[in-house]
């Protein structure tokens, strides 16, 4: 069962961002009660940068190496934020374990098993 404002092609989409190399620089990621989102820190030269994740899922888009010093450099967080920051260090863990990142190519078989579901469900209204 579907409900009427769920639209499968839009919210199967991951929303794909341009995040810049940070792992030669990075200094550190902290999760911030006050903005409900990881700050990631990371310095260019003389300067200090911060990219702002608001959804953990965005960080599908970071580049192999910078998931990989994520994975590595566990999110900072007080104890009573631990649940939400914890999310954001899941993601990173299973992308680093499955290979998922902005630079890989992976296929889903539910794509698929989706299409034959709407297919049969087709067929068996035209059949009535």
């Amino acid at each position: 069962m579907s409900l009427p404002w769920w639209d499968v092609e839009v919210l199967s989409k991951v929303r794909t961002l341009d995040y810049p190399d940070f792992h030669t620089g990075f200094l550190y990621w902290v999760y911030s009660c006050l903005t409900t989102e990881a700050m990631i820190t990371y310095q260019v030269e003389n300067e200090v940068r911060y990219i702002h994740v608001y959804d953990p899922l965005c960080l599908v888009n970071c580049s192999a190496k910078d998931i990989e010093c994520l994975f590595v450099n566990k999110i900072g967080h007080k104890v009573e934020d631990r649940d939400q920051a914890m999310q954001f260090q899941k993601v990173v863990s299973i992308c680093f374990q499955k290979g998922i990142n902005a630079e890989s190519k992976w296929s889903s078989k539910w794509r698929v098993i989706e299409k034959e579901e709407a297919r049969k469900a087709e067929r068996e209204r035209k059949a009535r």
